[in-house]
């Protein structure tokens, strides 16, 4: 996703509103065009190896080709190529269509907020089902201004679309919209079946243009237009099935890659007390220094209806959700291989609790346990 661009000195909102406008029409417009334009080169790409390669040059070469050239009919060759190309066109098909479908329905869209009301007016009800949650110093869920809402964790701001979108990793344009929490599966098996279809486009083309070229001497523009196409595209979609398999691997989005290094605020749940009436206290510059290794204690704040929370804090390069490269791909792309190449079942597969939004990963429960030792009869409500 590219970095969103500065407006210039002395623009009014007014305009800020309008390049914002103009942003989300040019990267709506692309995920409309870019789909079309692949298709038609699918086509282009059909119709040469198709027909050009495999029935005019394999099943039924010309007189001019075996007269001149001894250019023999294979016929078996080419009816096996047509329909190793028609399945794999199938198996890149499908799991594109469903990708689209999907980023159509916008499943993941957080709702937008109620600009009538002040900040401290928008409801966080919702916080009280979970254990442990992402927040700012003061234990507040992350907001976004030009959403006037609350962002649930992984939740981030796309410009394109104007709108949060629940952990999203990027604005993908070539695959027609949005990649986010549902979209991430659909998305990772269209990079893949489409680096197994570039693949064979251009290895079955440059066999067969080789051998063209030394028999007759002839090297067609189509031909060479497809092996272009099959190469670039191959490696494109190859460094995206990897780059985006790893991702999942260790439960990272694009944008968590890009912000990798910073740290993050969790507030977690006193579910008790050693006693009731008072509260544990935040540490201050006039305590004793943590060790080193101990994850700073922000705050300790209290919240309606008797909740209260502590806030700790990660350290750079900490991932709150990584647990581990089998779990973290599961999570996305189910618990067994039909599911990890049939585009039936959308991620999420790991059903949510009351533990947080997402799965916590060994880290933060560290954090819980720590909070727990250095604090004699509390306990934290995600660890009980």
């Amino acid at each position: 996703m590219a970095p969103p661009v500065a407006p210039a000195a002395g623009a009014t909102k007014a305009d800020v509103r309008d390049q914002s406008a103009l942003e989300q029409r040019l990267g709506q417009s692309t995920s409309v065009i870019m789909p079309l334009l692949e298709l038609g080169a699918i086509g282009y790409v059909t119709w040469v190896l198709a027909y050009q390669i495999c029935i005019q040059y394999l099943i039924d070469p010309s007189a001019e080709f075996r007269q001149g050239f001894n250019v023999q009919p294979r016929r078996a060759t080419g009816i096996a190529l047509i329909v190793v190309y028609a399945v794999l066109l199938l198996l890149l098909l499908v799991p594109w269509s469903r990708l689209i479908q999907v980023i159509w329905s916008k499943p993941d869209l957080v709702p937008l907020g109620d600009t009538s009301l002040e900040k401290k007016e928008v409801t966080t009800s919702w916080l009280g089902e979970y254990d442990a949650y992402i927040c700012d110093y003061e234990g507040m869920p992350l907001w976004c201004d030009k959403c006037h809402n609350w962002k649930p964790d992984r939740t981030h701001h796309c410009k394109e679309l104007g709108r949060c979108v629940r952990k999203m990793d990027h604005y993908c344009p070539w695959a027609g919209g949005i990649i986010a929490e549902t979209t991430h599966k659909f998305f990772l098996q269209f990079v893949f079946f489409g680096s197994l279809y570039t693949a064979y486009v251009w290895i079955v083309t440059a066999v067969f243009l080789d051998e063209r070229i030394s028999k007759t001497g002839s090297c067609p523009g189509t031909w060479i237009g497809v092996l272009v196409v099959g190469v670039l595209f191959c490696i494109f979609t190859f460094t995206m099935s990897c780059m985006t398999g790893w991702n999942l691997c260790i439960n990272y989005t694009s944008v968590e890659g890009i912000q990798r290094g910073g740290v993050q605020n969790i507030a977690f749940l006193i579910a008790s007390t050693p006693e009731r009436s008072s509260l544990p206290s935040t540490p201050s510059a006039q305590d004793k220094p943590q060790s080193h290794d101990d994850w700073p204690v922000l705050n300790t704040i209290q919240r309606g209806q008797g909740r209260t929370y502590v806030v700790m804090q990660t350290k750079p390069h900490e991932h709150p959700w990584y647990t581990s490269l089998v779990v973290g791909w599961k999570d996305v792309m189910g618990n067994n291989i039909v599911d990890w190449l049939t585009p039936i079942k959308h991620s999420p597969y790991k059903q949510r609790s009351h533990r947080g939004e997402f799965e916590w990963g060994e880290l933060v429960y560290d954090m819980a346990k720590q909070y727990e030792v250095h604090n004699p009869g509390v306990k934290l409500a995600l660890l009980n």
